[in-house]
């Protein structure tokens, strides 16, 4: 029996496994790879026994006993993938106003607007994305009639109602062109209401007096949500590619400032300064041509000289290859990219795992650990490898379905009308 056939049958237990037994008090499983995202690396026919919804052992050659048990020929089993930057469960379909959310175009106030307030996990991108890997994704209110796109944080793809964390974790800043556009015409027009932003909210006790709520450029009320970016409580996440933005950016960070900068295209060219200043960023590593004048200096080996010169970097999907709800998915195929550019596998596996985790403040997320609650992936092969696919999900201990629109839509086209699909069907 080859390991294809293997996989595919452990594939169709795990189906009714998911349906019968979700809650489960233990599961083990059993896998040729386990990578752990820690000092062990990765294990060769390690065994994890997760009971309660956490990790109770992982151990080389074990013998665990369990309630479910999942194994397969050349598995591998991963922390669950963090996607970094996406709007997923703030749209639907993208035309259809109804099922946008995505941004605010007029509002008066976005610095206070919460993405979380605007998700939906049961949209059906969200489950595209857990079949996909993705276990976590932050999400990103997008800027559109200000500098300001507003408050986001990192939800879970388990899509129930009972959303993981609120709490906000950056606010979202364009910079940039699309940040001189909304600003009125120019970069200094952007930077300028930036800078004065944070002036109002570090004068936030003597600029605002009893008689009245307005500073330079913000409210009160938005002022306070500045106070913690300046205090370090949340981090400011701002939209930049070319080298000269960077650079201004690096400028306006104070002492407990924490920075993530999203794009990052010539990032490669001012990467001593980013490390100095010890501020992150967000790379897409597939997109390698210069779509506009922001990202004349693009490479594809960001990625590796980031490394090189010690800037914490994630991996993410951007939207100029459709991933901002509906192709997260694909982030293995971005980190691969980075891959065949020069990075190191450990590397980029670490950047849609435990780099994004850690940057939002949550590095339980991206390792695996004895004692923590089980977010993990069972794949049929190395997850880099692009006909790698999961077969099974836990989020927070439990057994996720395997299904979605698209495999219910796949089930009920199949020409077939069996579970042996033809050639061009997604396992």
């Amino acid at each position: 029996m080859n390991t294809l056939f293997k996989t595919l049958l452990c594939t169709v237990a795990l189906t009714a496994i998911t349906n019968i037994n979700a809650f489960a008090q233990t599961i083990v499983i059993k896998a040729n790879k386990t990578v752990t995202n820690q000092s062990a690396g990765i294990l060769d026919n390690a065994t994890i026994l997760i009971e309660n919804g956490r990790i109770k052992a992982i151990g080389v050659n074990a013998d665990y006993k369990g309630d479910t048990v999942i194994l397969g020929e050349g598995t591998w089993v991963t922390p669950g993938l963090f996607a970094p930057y996406s709007n997923l469960g703030l749209v639907e379909v993208s035309a259809a106003s109804s099922s946008n959310d995505s941004a605010a175009s007029e509002a008066d106030a976005n610095i206070t607007l919460r993405a979380i307030d605007s998700f939906n996990p049961h949209a059906s991108p969200v489950a595209v994305s857990r079949l996909g890997g993705i276990t976590h994704a932050v999400i990103v209110p997008g800027a559109s009639n200000s500098i300001f796109g507003g408050l986001g944080t990192v939800i879970s793809t388990n899509g129930s109602l009972d959303v993981m964390d609120a709490a906000p974790r950056f606010l979202h800043v364009e910079l940039g062109a699309s940040g001189a556009d909304t600003a009125g015409g120019s970069r200094s027009a952007s930077l300028g209401i930036l800078r004065a932003a944070l002036s109002d909210a570090a004068n936030i006790g003597t600029r605002y007096s009893k008689n009245t709520h307005d500073g330079a450029v913000i409210s009160k009320y938005e002022a306070t949500v500045l106070t913690d970016v300046l205090s370090g409580k949340i981090a400011l996440m701002v939209q930049a590619d070319r080298a000269i933005d960077i650079v201004n950016i690096i400028k306006l960070k104070r002492n407990r400032m924490k920075i993530i900068i999203v794009g990052a295209a010539e990032a490669w060219m001012v990467a001593d300064k980013l490390a100095n200043a010890n501020i992150s960023v967000l790379i897409d590593p597939i997109e390698v041509l210069p779509y506009n004048f922001e990202s004349l200096g693009t490479r594809g080996d960001n990625a590796k000289l980031l490394k090189q010169a010690g800037v914490r970097f994630a991996i993410m999907t951007r939207t100029a290859t459709g991933a901002g709800a509906h192709n997260l998915r694909l982030l293995t195929q971005h980190a691969a990219k980075s891959v065949a550019n020069g990075l190191d596998w450990d590397s980029a596996f670490k950047a849609i795992t435990l780099t994004p985790s850690t940057m939002m403040g949550m590095p339980s997320l991206g390792k695996l650990e004895a004692g923590k609650m089980a977010n993990l992936v069972v794949w049929s092969g190395d997850p880099l490898e692009v006909t790698s696919t999961p077969i099974a999900v836990i989020i927070d201990g439990k057994l996720q379905s395997m299904t979605s629109r698209q495999t219910e839509l796949a089930d009920k086209y199949n020409p077939t009308r069996t579970n042996a699909k033809p050639y061009g069907y997604r396992p």
